[in-house]
This record gives C-alpha cells, structure tokens and sequence, in this order.
C-alpha cells in the first residue's frame, strides 16, 4: 500500500527508533500504549452511565422567586455557562471556579434584581435623610427581617410580611393598634400544625413593638386562613367542625383498614356522617335511703295535765336519713348519630378451578357481603337502636386506571430490561475494541521487531552489497522482498541454508 511521502518518513523513523531501543525502552511503548487502550475502554464504560446532571457545583444565588431564576438561568444559557436549578427552584448551581466571576459579570448587568436587605438598607443611608424616610426604612427593614426569619422554618418556602405602625397619639383612647399580616408559600405537600402557626404569630406578635397576637394574620399561598379566628363564636363554630372531621376520619380509617386486610386494598371505599352533640347537660340526682340504723337528730316532748284526764305526753323524735346528691355533666362531643356508607366492588379475584397458574373473576355471595357489612358494624360501635344507619353496595368498580397503570408499569419493566441490556451489550463492545485495537498494536509492534531482525540477518550474510546501488523501496516488505531475490540470485546456497534455519525455528 502506497502511502504519503511524510508518513513514511514517520513509519521510517519510528522503525529506525525501534531498531535502536533497549529492551526496556521497549517495554514502556507497550505499556503507555496499553495505558492508553485501557484508559479509552474505561472512558466509553463510565460515559454510558453518566448522569450529567450530578455534576457538583456550587451556589451562585439563592433564595430567588421563579421569575428572578428564570431571568438568571436564561442569561446563563446564553453565556454558555453549564448550570442547574435546585429541586425547589429558589438557587441556582453553576461550577465552583466559575461563581466569583458569573457574580461579578452578572452584577455588572443588574442581576439579581430581587432579594431582601434587612437592616444592611441603613449602610447606605444619606445624612439628609428625612425622618419619615427613615421610619419607611426602619419599616422596610424589619419586615425584611421578619420574612429571612419565617423563610427557615421547615416546611416554608417563602415569605411576605406586612406591618402597619400607626403614629403614636397623644390620647391613648384614639391610638390605632399595630397590625400585620403574613403570607407563607409552604413548600410542596407541607402542610403547618397549629402550634407551628401558633408559633409564628407569637414569634411576629413579640417582634414588634405593640403588636399583638390578636393583630396578626397569618394566609398560605392559596389564600386559606392559617391563624386562629378571633371572633368567639367563629373560633367555637370552627372547633366543633374539626373535631366532627377528627371524628369521622378516625372512624373511616377504622373500617378502611378493616376491609382492605379483608378484601383487599382498593376495594371498597367507606364514608361515615356523625352528628355531635356539643350541648352541656347537667343532671342532679338526690336519691334517699332510710338505712338500718336510725340517729335521732332532735327530740320534742309536751306534756299536758288535767284533773279529768291525768298526764298527757307527746314526744316528737327526728331522725337522720342517708341521701345521695349527684351532679352529672353530659359530655361535649358525644355522638348523637351516625350513618356509614359502604360501598365494596361486586367481584374478587379467585385462583381458576380449572387451571391453577391463571385468576379468575367471581361475584360475591349475599352471604359474603352481609359478613362484610356485620364487620363494619361492629368496627365502628354503630348502634342501630339510637337511629345509626348503614348502607353497603356492591358495584363493579372502575378498573381502567388500574389496568392502564399496570401496563405502563410492564412497559417501563420491559424498557429498563432491554435499555440494560443495550447499556450491557454496549460496554462489552467497547472492550471488545479496546482488546482488539491493543492486540492490533501489539501485533504491528512485533512485526517491526521481526523486520528489524530479518534485516540484520541479511545485512550480516550479504554484506558486500552495497545499498546505493538498490533503488529504495516504499514498504519494508518490498525492501525484503528485494534482497532476498537478489541473495537468491547471487548466492543460492546461502539463501537455502538461511530458508532451512528459519523454518527449523518455526517448527520448534
């Protein structure tokens, strides 16, 4: 094969190099180039199952809204600058060698252009500031402060506070009270406890001068009331209904749990309606009780004289008697009534009579279903005597979320399952390569080790030929090829012993 004049004169140089290298010289070519071979094999094994996106990185702003992380991670883009967003989307990663200069670069631009400054607002502050400036500031700043403090509670995300300070009046009976509000974007699927709201209005309420914990409002990011109503019969109303769902869910979770250990897990579904009673009734029982023993708690005697009728003596004795005086309170909250409906789904899932390997759909007996109901009966304590009542229904039930659910399930098995085996199939392949290509290096080595050798062995029969008078061949197997012929020609016996000694040293 012809090849280009300066690759063989690359080829020529590096066989010239070869012919003169040591044994140990050698030896760490084909080391460094099986270092090579192995580190490529290695690159195309890892490379098929990274993840570019857990690449570390460092924060380069934080606590930004979704427009403001928007705007930033845009303007990223177009820099060309690898980042990431955090799960929540409040920061953003970029790599740690580059945050210093993304921020100066970004700062030149005017980003960010939200974030909070607190009390560093009065670093800047200008002497000729008026006073009512620097009351908005101190406003300003402390509401600023109140939301950094709010947003590291868990479960809140961010936060927006909201103060009214009203000027201080000469007479008491007119000052206007301090208020505030706040607003909390919890995070996803938190959900604050009562004493954690609690919290956050004393926390508020002791923060500012004058406020009260009856001033403050606390919404979340969908508008609902998290704050106690101050309104008695409002906060009483509300109670009363918390404590009916408390009720009513306990309840449900009773028989749910009942029937999903029984027929299994979805399928049935049980709602429950209580009345409570909150009325507070107190009974007085005053219960009498003559006893065995009399105690004669006074006595009284008259006596009357006549010369007719002699001496008449009457004496009146009372007794003590045992009593028993009782206050009954009647309990708040007591069920009144209540009323279940359960519905359950009409079939179940039995092992096929006829071929044990397949299920089968059956319907359910009247006898099944009325165990199922005497179940719930007897979970719930419903007592048909005070006017509870139940219904059960049994229905087929809409499987076909369940079955498609199920068939997406089996169609991400089989795709993990085949992406692995590609993955797998993938990685041998590129060893596969890898030895290969070694094993080609290996191979053209050696055959440049067996020219050189041939070359001496030639150099060192025919040494009275003289090389100008030869034409240099393109190849070194053209240079072989022409002196044997020529050796051949010239010197025949010689040729045969030299074809007779290597061919004794490849049969042993």
């Amino acid at each position: 094969m012809n090849l280009p004049t300066p690759i063989n004169d690359i080829a020529d140089r590096s066989r010239a190099w070869w012919g003169g290298a040591n044994q140990m010289q050698r030896g760490l070519v084909v080391g460094v180039a099986a270092a090579v071979v192995l580190a490529i094999a290695i690159a195309i094994f890892a490379s098929t199952g990274k993840d570019d996106k857990n690449w570390d990185g460092a924060i380069l702003y934080a606590d930004l809204d979704y427009q403001e992380a928007a705007d930033v991670s845009r303007r990223l883009t177009d820099m060309q600058v690898r980042h990431r967003l955090t799960n929540d989307a409040s920061a953003i990663l970029v790599p740690a060698d580059e945050v210093r200069d993304l921020r100066l670069r970004l700062a030149g631009e005017g980003y960010p252009k939200t974030g909070r400054m607190g009390y560093d607002i009065f670093k800047d502050a200008q002497l000729t500031m008026t006073d009512f400036l620097q009351k908005v500031n101190f406003q300003r700043a402390l509401q600023e402060e109140l939301e950094k403090t709010l947003e590291r509670i868990d479960g809140v995300r961010s936060a927006r506070v909201h103060l009214v300070i009203p000027a201080p009046s000469l007479f008491s009976e007119t000052q206007n009270p301090t208020t505030a509000s706040v607003s909390l974007t919890l995070a996803k699927n938190a959900r604050l406890k009562r004493e954690r709201v609690d919290a956050i209005v004393n926390l508020v309420s002791a923060s500012v001068e004058g406020l009260e914990p009856a001033n403050v409002v606390v919404l979340d990011q969908s508008g609902n009331m998290l704050s106690e109503e101050k309104d008695p019969l409002v906060k009483v109303a509300n109670k009363q209904f918390e404590m009916q769902q408390q009720v009513e869910r306990a309840l449900e979770q009773k028989v749910q749990s009942l029937m999903d250990q029984v027929i299994a897990k979805d399928r049935s579904r049980v709602r429950i309606n209580c009345t409570l009673d909150f009325s507070q009734r107190q009974t007085q029982s005053n219960t009498v009780d003559p006893g065995e023993t009399q105690v004669v708690v006074s006595e009284e005697t008259n006596e009357k004289s006549s010369a007719e009728q002699g001496t008449d003596e009457q004496t009146i004795r009372n007794y003590e008697v045992n009593r028993t005086v009782q206050n009954i309170v009647g309990a708040v909250g007591r069920i009144e009534r209540m009323s279940m409906a359960l519905t359950i789904d009409e079939t179940k899932v039995v092992v096929d009579p006829n071929n044990p390997n397949e299920y089968i759909e059956e319907k359910r007996t009247d006898q099944e279903i009325e165990h199922l109901r005497q179940l719930a009966i007897n979970a719930v304590g419903l007592d048909e005597k005070r006017g509870d009542q139940i219904t059960i229904f049994a229905m087929p039930f809409e499987k076909t979320e369940e079955l498609q659910a199920k068939k997406a399930a089996e169609a991400e098995q089989r795709k993990e399952f085949w992406t692995g085996i590609a993955v797998t199939v993938a990685k041998i392949l590129g060893i596969v390569a890898a030895l290969v290509t070694l094993r080609f290096i290996i191979q053209a080595i050696g055959r440049g080790v067996g020219v050189e050798e041939e070359l001496e062995v030639l150099g060192e029969v025919q040494p009275d030929v003289a090389e100008e008078s030869f034409e240099r061949p393109e190849t070194p197997h053209d240079i072989i090829l022409a002196r044997v012929q020529q050796m051949v020609r010239d010197r025949p016996e010689d040729a045969a012993k030299l074809i007779k000694t290597m061919l004794l040293e490849e049969k042993v």
